[in-house]
């Protein structure tokens, strides 16, 4: 199944805003500059999931998981026919399955 940037509906999960805000805000805090180029990095890592959403790897059930180059963190989604789920925009070293029960919102 191949998706195209524009075929895709992006459904977030409702915490995650707040995970990418807190995220920003605290390298922005540590360096000013360095909140704006995680939001890019998200940015970036979101298109190439975008691009090609089954490509990564499932990493637990139908969950699928595709790291930031620069930053420990990584996005996690799962696919279905009409849009892609994001669960969570996770820290690689801190509670790695906190996700696990969000669920995509029923239709």
């Amino acid at each position: 199944m191949t998706f195209g940037l524009s075929f895709m509906r992006i459904v977030r999960h409702p915490e995650v805003p707040e995970e990418l805000e807190a995220a920003v805000f605290w390298y922005e805090d540590r360096q000013p500059g360095l909140g704006g180029d995680f939001l890019g990095e998200y940015q970036a890592t979101l298109s190439r999931i975008l691009d090609e959403p089954e490509r990564w790897r499932k990493t637990w059930g139908d969950n699928r998981k595709l790291n930031f180059h620069r930053f420990p963190y990584a996005i996690v989604y799962s696919v279905t026919a009409d849009a892609l789920y994001i669960k969570a925009v996770m820290h690689l070293r801190r509670r790695p399955f906190y996700w696990a029960q969000r669920k995509p919102p029923a239709k």
